[in-house]
């Protein structure tokens, strides 16, 4: 007959098995109030960036809190795919916090800053230079938004800390460190997609008490007492400054690059981007380019500039300064020696004897060389 255990080895039992790891029962850090005051602010974050984001790409979009969640840090990190947009961001005073726009938004906010429709794209890789940059620039306006929401419990400056595009290398806190996870969903044109925040606890925890007593200070139509004090100065720290937008010369250099140096340049890049190159090209150095892409590719950038949008004057010009200095930095890393010059120069240091045999030797499998080669010696004798 089996053991019967007593009511003390139960729950000495019970005791053992809720200090195991990974059978642990996670408390709840944050109070219902503390909850519900992060979700009011969040409502105003996603209304402000609906307005924002709508205006910035030109394009109908919509933001909204789908949920709130207290999870541990790594089961937030577990959650998300690769690549994505990752923003660590300062929330100074406060600690720091986690912005992420999943790939799906990500490549449609890339599309049609671009002057793409906002469908994105079927071509999924680790995001490019050109695409960071687009991406911080866009995240920088979105932390106006949050600073604005959160304005109305206490004054934070977001900052960029980082951006990443591997959860896995993003560590703000202790994997078993509790977080709110605010999921907002969010819908630009016909594209469906979430952005989150990650406000690990150590960073709260300051506020935690305003929190409380500031949800129990609003007024019944869920404006805050707070709204009432001075509006914000301008937020002139999230906002690209003119005098840092270099003048736009609509690509002008890359017409003189040679056209298997332009393809390794647009390795990679997003399809809209490559369009929106090749539309202020010459024809015929874009031609070049169009017919050397591979099939897909080359029908899906064709299609772009066939059906383009306006595009704003700072992103062109930062789409540029990438690109050249991509090049520049291709020059800089190779030597420029030999040429046909170089080989007549050396050739006509030979006995005759020899220059006649190696010419020879050349036309076999280069003819047009040799030739060139012989018209050039015959100049310089």
């Amino acid at each position: 007959m089996a053991e019967v255990l007593s009511e003390e080895e139960i729950n000495q039992l019970i005791t053992v098995i809720n200090a195991s790891p990974g059978m642990e029962k996670r408390p709840d850090k944050f109070s219902r109030e503390q909850i519900k005051a992060v979700s009011y602010i969040h409502e105003t974050f996603a209304i402000l960036t609906t307005c924002s984001l709508s205006a910035h790409i030109r394009s109908r979009c919509d933001v909204h809190v789908s949920s709130i969640h207290q999870l541990t840090y790594d089961e937030f990190i577990r959650s998300l795919l690769t690549p994505d947009t990752l923003a660590v961001i300062n929330m100074n005073p406060l600690g720091s916090a986690i912005l992420e726009i999943d790939t799906e938004m990500t490549f449609t906010i890339i599309d049609r800053i671009c002057g793409g429709r906002g469908d994105g794209s079927k071509i999924r890789h680790g995001f490019t230079d050109i695409e960071k940059s687009i991406m911080d620039n866009i995240i920088v306006h979105i932390l106006g938004n949050l600073r604005e929401a959160w304005n109305q419990v206490l004054d934070i400056h977001p900052q960029v800390k980082a951006i990443d595009t591997n959860p896995q290398s993003v560590r703000i806190v202790s994997p078993n460190e509790t977080v709110i996870l605010v999921t907002l969903e969010t819908k630009i044109g016909e594209t469906q997609g979430i952005m989150s925040i990650c406000i690990p606890c150590p960073t709260i925890e300051p506020i935690m008490e305003k929190l409380s007593n500031w949800y129990w200070k609003k007024n019944p139509d869920n404006t805050p007492l707070s709204a009432t004090e001075e509006p914000l100065e301008e937020k002139s720290e999230h906002i690209p400054k003119e005098d840092k937008i270099k003048k736009f010369r609509s690509f002008d250099y890359l017409n003189r690059v040679d056209p298997a140096t332009l393809l390794n340049l647009f390795y990679n890049e997003h399809p809209q981007v490559i369009a929106l190159v090749l539309s202020h090209m010459e024809a015929d150095k874009a031609a070049d380019i169009l017919q050397n892409l591979t099939r897909d590719i080359a029908s899906e950038v064709l299609r772009r500039i066939a059906t383009m949008d306006k595009v704003r004057l700072d992103i062109a010009s930062e789409i540029e300064r990438i690109l050249e200095n991509k090049l520049s930095s291709e020059e800089e890393n190779y030597s420029i020696v030999g040429g046909v010059d170089s080989a007549v120069k050396i050739l006509n240091l030979t006995d005759h004897h020899s220059k006649m045999s190696i010419i020879d030797g050349i036309e076999k499998v280069f003819p047009e060389l040799a030739e060139e080669i012989q018209k050039r010696t015959e100049m310089e004798d």
